[in-house]
């Protein structure tokens, strides 16, 4: 009972989101991914690292799929993320922990530019 309950609010929390939120709340997410990878990388857990890799990519992979490409911001977004998805492959393949240290960098430079861009979007409304 109690599970489905929070499983109700998540929902509700999550539709309540403006797509700026939710671009936010992505690369929150890639963050806390590449994070944990970083870690288990340093504990010689590559199998759970590979899977945190591999949900960052899926992040990145959805954020690519969602830019609307009339925009010339897009195709600069599409590349920028085109490069994250490969580079973290190669950081896994590697377990080139100073790789996923310098995405981590990116994506999170990502995640407060987008919540700057967030906040002026809203306060422009």
């Amino acid at each position: 009972m109690q599970e489905t309950i929070y499983q109700q609010y998540k929902t509700q929390s999550l539709e309540t989101l403006t797509n700026g939120e939710i671009v936010i709340k992505l690369f929150e997410e890639a963050s806390k991914q590449i994070t944990m990878a970083i870690f288990l990388t340093n504990q010689h857990d590559v199998s759970k690292a590979y899977n945190c890799i591999a949900k960052a990519q899926k992040i990145i992979r959805a954020l690519e799929d969602a830019l609307d490409m009339r925009y010339s911001i897009s195709i600069e977004l599409r590349d920028m993320y085109q490069f994250l998805f490969k580079a973290l492959s190669d950081s896994i393949v590697n377990q080139d922990v100073k790789l996923m240290k310098e995405l981590l960098h990116i994506v999170d430079d990502f995640k407060v530019t987008f919540r700057q861009a967030d906040k002026i979007a809203r306060a422009g409304k």
